[in-house]
């Protein structure tokens, strides 16, 4: 059964990364570790600015997600790889996960998280 349960999960999220590949439009990549770390409106801001109308967070901070609420940009939320075997095998903790990370930043006026991603590993690491 969990077996299966992952199979369909893997499933899905070829079948969304493909429906978001599938698009035509530019995104970029947003990571927030960084010397000269940008406030997250003013990265909001340049992505506004600049047409951009995807965005893959690697992280899920609050302040980040705060900032992208409104802005009318679509975000593939990235999930770190070290919380993917709890999440994986807890359903309390991909429900807490998702209560603060997703569901906390929906709604009228919110974040437009289209997605969820594991982020991959390197080659190199």
């Amino acid at each position: 059964m969990l077996e299966a349960t992952r199979w369909l999960l893997g499933a899905g999220i070829l079948m969304w990364m493909l429906a978001w590949l599938g698009e035509s439009a530019i995104g970029v990549n947003w990571g927030t570790v960084s010397f000269h770390k940008l406030k997250p409106s003013t990265v909001v801001g340049l992505l506004k600015d600049n047409k951009i109308p995807k965005v893959k967070v690697f992280e899920a901070e609050a302040d980040v997600l705060k900032a992208l609420m409104g802005s009318g940009i679509q975000v593939m939320l990235g999930i770190p790889n070290e919380m993917l075997p709890l999440l994986s095998t807890s359903p309390a903790a991909a429900d807490s996960w998702l209560r603060q990370n997703v569901s906390a930043y929906l709604g009228k006026g919110g974040a437009d998280i289209r997605f969820l991603s594991s982020l991959l590993y390197s080659i190199f690491h």
